[in-house]
């Protein structure tokens, strides 16, 4: 029995010991097994200047290596800790009622108290509570709402725990992004994606171009921010295609436009919209041809009907008039009007709208109008 015993003892130490050995092998030889995905290598140090005999100088040293690469949900991580305390839920309330009527997300736009969410989370409602993900509470009323562009402003009391979250006009094409909000009263959700794509006319939804994304938002996410890797607020999640046609469609209003409108909501309570005054349809070259137009206008918008009494009308534009180009920038897309309208111009202004007529090119100077 006692040789058995060491026997055994000598089997476990020895076995110990080849492990504790693989284990240090593994360390000194491929530490990277440890470690997550290794970034770009460094890049090679600039060749020696040429020598005064004609020889090339010796090369430069290896730069340093790259720095660790992350993992993909490193990012996701990072956005919800840094953005959190700035993202809320709304329970939206009626007179008289003790079970809210809506529910919705927002974020936190400066520490005076004004938080920004969709027009449609707030419109049929006269009471707001507003719930920090931390769990506090605080209540709040709408001090300005744009039910076109579909953004209200809520003004309430916060407390100390919050941060402001910042706005970021600039946005590529296919960079990841994260909704944060409380889908379905979830409060506190973060999904990821990436941006689909820019500039997307969605009349049905807005009149203002939108983002398009295929990270998930659902009912609840509305109002909240499309955040960037960087913490920053992209877009303010308007709304999600669902159903069986539609997988990973969601729509959120672009910073560029909102850092217009948000201050206007504040000081006003309102914001004013430009307005031509016509319904459009964009053309391309196939459907161009035949129309008699000149040789280099691949592209336009052609007017269907004119509203009475619009800026249209007054400064002389007329149906089927193809519109080329307006403020100087030329018509390529089926967006571009409602981009330049609400990236550059106000009512009241005047801008320069280039038309083809019976085959002439005309320039009119039109002032813009106010939407009804």
């Amino acid at each position: 029995m006692s040789n058995n015993l060491k026997l055994v003892s000598y089997s476990s130490l020895v076995i110990s010991s080849l492990t504790l050995i693989l284990l240090v092998y593994a360390l000194v030889v491929n530490p990277s097994i440890f470690q997550g995905p290794e970034g770009p290598q460094g890049l090679q140090g600039i060749q020696g200047m040429q020598g005064q005999n004609g020889q090339i100088g010796i090369q430069g040293e290896q730069g340093p290596e790259g720095q660790e690469g992350m993992p993909s949900s490193y990012y996701a991580q990072k956005v919800y800790e840094d953005s959190k305390s700035g993202v809320v839920f709304i329970r939206v309330y009626q007179p008289d009622q003790e079970r809210h009527v809506a529910v919705g997300s927002g974020f936190i736009y400066d520490l005076e108290g004004h938080i920004v969410t969709n027009n449609h989370v707030i419109e049929n409602g006269s009471d707001f509570v507003i719930v920090y993900f931390d769990g506090s509470m605080s209540k709040g009323e709408v001090i300005g709402k744009d039910n076109q562009g579909d953004l209200a402003v809520i003004k309430t009391e916060l407390p100390p725990s919050v941060k402001k979250l910042e706005l970021e006009s600039k946005i590529t094409i296919g960079e990841q992004v994260f909704p944060i909000g409380s889908p379905a009263g979830l409060v506190g959700s973060i999904t990821a994606g990436v941006i689909s794509q820019a500039n997307r006319t969605v009349r049905s939804m807005n009149i203002l171009p939108m983002i398009q994304t295929d990270a998930p938002l659902n009912p609840g996410n509305s109002g909240g921010p499309l955040v960037n890797s960087d913490g920053r607020v992209v877009g303010i999640n308007t709304m999600g295609y669902r159903g069986d046609e539609f997988e990973a469609l969601g729509f959120a209003i672009p910073s560029s436009i909102a850092k217009i409108i948000i201050p206007n909501l504040i000081q006003n309570g309102f914001h004013e919209h430009p307005f031509i005054g016509i319904s459009a349809e964009f053309l391309d070259p196939i459907q161009i041809e035949g129309r008699g137009l000149p040789e280099d206008i691949k592209s336009g918008v052609i007017i269907n009907t004119i509203v009475p009494e619009s800026a249209a009308e007054i400064y002389g534009l007329m149906e089927e008039d193809m519109i080329i180009s307006m403020g100087g920038y030329s018509l390529r897309a089926e967006h571009d009007i409602a981009y330049i309208l609400h990236h550059h111009f106000s009512p009241n202004e005047q801008i320069e709208i280039e038309i083809v007529r019976n085959g002439e090119i005309i320039n009119i100077d039109l002032t813009l109008g106010v939407r009804p």
